[in-house]
């Protein structure tokens, strides 16, 4: 089981005379920075690990690893050299950082990028797929399924998650870098690698699997390793850690709504034109999906678009305006100026005719005027005349019913239109007609802006 030089804790020893490292792992060769030189040392038959002599490579016998900061010149024409004592222990251990610091030695920076640290327990979801809701919260761009088949090979298989969205070029350049590197310095060299990689960093998910965690300034790679023969050996899983912080925000947003299912699913919305569009597509399905929905927000738009949604599924027009529904912080503001007699202000007036009844038709007017000559000009006994100030909020000013017609007084008692000259102006006006004494006309139009 080789190690990687660069995390290995080594005895600071002297080499014939000169500082060095050693250990009794195998070194990973491809680990070795530039400027240092690794040998092997072999022991002999009866002592396999009393180190004899020292060679570039040792299959058999191997006795340890030897580190140095200068190349040992081995014996004339021959591949190795005695160590005949020459290897005294220095009592401490040192990583080849600290070797390197303690004896002024420059250091070549890690050539790694994507270095692997052991899962925590929070992370143990990211080795293992989700649901699709799961999906889309995390922003899983997808993962990589491989194993080693006879142990030196590579064979694996993508597998898109999020219907591909995030798997963009960028991502798959990064990618493509991110195995290339784990092939080279980590655990996909080859099975054995794996399993002394493993067995060296720990991260154990259970009894068989072990869980490494690496990113960049983008994204996350939760890679899951399974030493063992006859087993898909590797997944990695890949994170957009951009697209999880805009869904973070977009959590932070208020739930406007939910829906579920007979099977118990439920799903929670934060955006109107989804929630909305949504109830719209399964309302339709509801007796055998079992589809029910629940609005949880005061937004008075928001509960409108649903109930036009179940009244247009009737083939209904939604009798409800929107003033019926509440009042956003807007509508408020809307309420408070509508009050204020030092702003300008809109007015519209109509007609109602068969109020409430079959046949019920609005005839909208610039004037006063001509809503009075049409509500006298009707002959149903069921209307109304009424006025609609900028927009937000609206009284009757006559009434109808049962071919009775009388003044309504309401409007007194209500602080957008109890000291409006322009609304008392009118209700007088109102009186005298219906009382046969003022003549209608066009001369006269109130409320314009």
């Amino acid at each position: 089981m080789s190690k990687n030089v660069r995390e290995e804790e080594f005895e600071h020893i002297e080499l014939f005379g000169k500082p060095a490292l050693f250990s009794n792992h195998r070194i990973d060769r491809d680990t070795v920075p530039e400027g240092f030189y690794l040998y092997d040392l072999r022991g002999s038959d009866n002592d396999p690990g009393r180190p004899i002599t020292m060679e570039n490579r040792v299959a058999v016998n191997h006795a340890g690893a030897v580190l140095t900061a200068e190349p040992v010149k081995f014996q004339k024409e021959k591949d190795y050299r005695r160590i005949s004592g020459k290897i005294n222990f220095l009592g401490e251990q040192l990583s080849l950082a600290q070797f390197c610091e303690k004896h002024d030695l420059t250091l070549s920076p890690d050539p790694r990028k994507y270095i692997l640290r052991p899962a925590t327990e929070n992370e143990v979801g990211l080795f293992y797929s989700a649901s699709s809701e799961k999906d889309a919260q995390l922003a899983t761009v997808g993962h990589l399924r491989q194993d080693f088949g006879s142990g030196d090979e590579f064979h694996s298989t993508w597998w898109p998650h999020n219907e591909d969205a995030f798997n963009t070029v960028d991502f798959k350049t990064e990618f493509d870098a991110v195995v290339n590197e784990l092939r080279k310095y980590g655990p996909l060299k080859r099975l054995s690698e794996m399993s002394s990689f493993c067995y060296a960093h720990g991260g154990a998910l259970n009894e068989e699997s072990f869980g490494y965690i690496t990113e960049s300034e983008r994204y996350r790679y939760a890679v899951r390793c399974t030493p063992m023969r006859g087993n898909y050996n590797c997944y990695i899983y890949s994170y957009d850690k951009h697209q999880q912080e805009l869904n973070m925000k977009a959590a932070e947003k208020p739930i406007i709504g939910t829906v579920s299912f007979a099977s118990g699913e439920t799903l929670a919305y934060t955006d109107h034109d989804i929630f909305v569009q949504v109830i719209k597509n399964e309302l339709p399905y509801k007796g055998t999906s079992g589809f029910q929905y629940e609005v949880l927000t005061d937004d008075p738009v928001v509960r409108k678009a649903v109930d036009d949604v179940l009244y247009d599924m009737f083939g209904e027009d939604n009798p409800r305006p929107l003033e019926d529904y509440g009042l956003t912080e807007q509508g408020r503001k809307a309420l408070r100026d509508a009050e204020n007699p030092n702003l300008p202000h809109k007015y519209d007036w109509f007609v109602v005719e068969n109020f409430g009844c079959e046949g019920e038709v609005r005839h909208d007017f610039e004037s006063l005027t001509g809503a009075i000559d049409k509500f006298n000009g009707l002959a149903s006994e069921e209307k109304r005349l009424c006025i609609t100030k900028d927009d937000v909020s609206t009284i009757y000013l006559a009434i109808a019913h049962a071919g009775e017609i009388q003044l309504e007084d309401g409007w007194q008692d209500n602080p957008r239109f109890a000291t409006d000259p322009t609304i008392e102006e009118a209700a007088q006006r109102l009186q005298l007609s219906i009382a046969g004494l003022e003549p209608s006309g066009p001369t006269m139009t109130l409320g314009g802006m």
